[in-house]
């Protein structure tokens, strides 16, 4: 596991150095956000903050801001399956495109279910409390099944179609645990710190508040690559154990 956690992140920093424009996209629609949340005055209270949590701007941004953390997904594995080639990485190919796209409405359609659902809560009758049990509900079971797709995540942008996602749910026997573990090692540390630097921007001068939110910005987009690379450590892992291979 080690070994597995060092190569994801020496995969991930490889990436935003020798990919900086591909990497710089989320950055970029990251610190908008962080505008649109300055602008609404997200940051001036954590009353503020919590009053202003579905602003209609924001969450728009906050959608296509999910979309470019999306299309890592096709850049990221294919820089890594191709030997850290930048020029792979935004290589058209038809299939990979084809395929790849499916695997972009499944996770367009976890978006909806968890940025959009508390946004709903009152059209579905529901009380904050059934709300917040479901919106739960709902984060475990997008993080579940982000886990059990990895080998049709990371397959599908490769161009191989012999790994569905009846296939990689599967495929995961053996690894989730694993998988669990070293979800715990990469991706949640970062998340924390996420959350906790925007804690801290609030009730912050502008100065100390873009600079909190510019680190944050690079941050955010940094843990968009590692959980990339993270789905295809545990693809490639899946993939040997089943007799499988992530390329075509």
């Amino acid at each position: 596991m080690i070994r597995a956690w060092t190569r994801i992140f020496a995969g991930a920093t490889r990436f935003a150095l020798l990919c900086p424009l591909l990497f710089l996209l989320p950055v970029a629609v990251e610190l908008l956000q962080h505008w649109a949340e300055v602008h609404v005055g997200m940051y001036a209270s954590i009353a503020a903050a919590k009053a202003v949590e579905h602003d209609p701007l924001r969450m728009a941004i906050g959608h296509a801001k999910v979309i470019a953390l999306f299309l890592l997904g096709y850049w990221v594995v294919r820089f890594l399956a191709h030997g850290d080639s930048a020029r792979e990485a935004v290589r058209y190919d038809r299939v990979a495109v084809r395929l790849f796209a499916w695997v972009m409405a499944w996770g367009l359609f976890w978006l909806v279910l968890v940025q959009d659902g508390p946004a709903l809560a009152p059209a579905l009758g529901l009380s904050p409390r059934a709300m917040a049990f479901t919106q739960l509900g709902v984060i475990l079971a997008s993080m579940f099944f982000e886990l059990c797709l990895s080998a049709w995540k990371a397959a599908a942008p490769l161009g191989n179609a012999r790994i569905t996602f009846l296939r990689s749910l599967a495929m995961i026997l053996g690894s989730f645990w694993w998988a669990v573990g070293l979800m715990f090692l990469t991706v949640i540390p970062l998340l924390v710190v996420h959350y906790v630097l925007a804690a801290v921007a609030i009730g912050k001068g502008p100065a100390v508040l873009w600079t909190v939110l510019a680190i944050d910005a690079v941050l955010a987009a940094y843990l968009g690559v590692v959980m990339v690379v993270f789905t295809y450590v545990l693809a490639e892992r899946m993939a040997v154990r089943h007799g499988e291979t992530l390329m075509p």
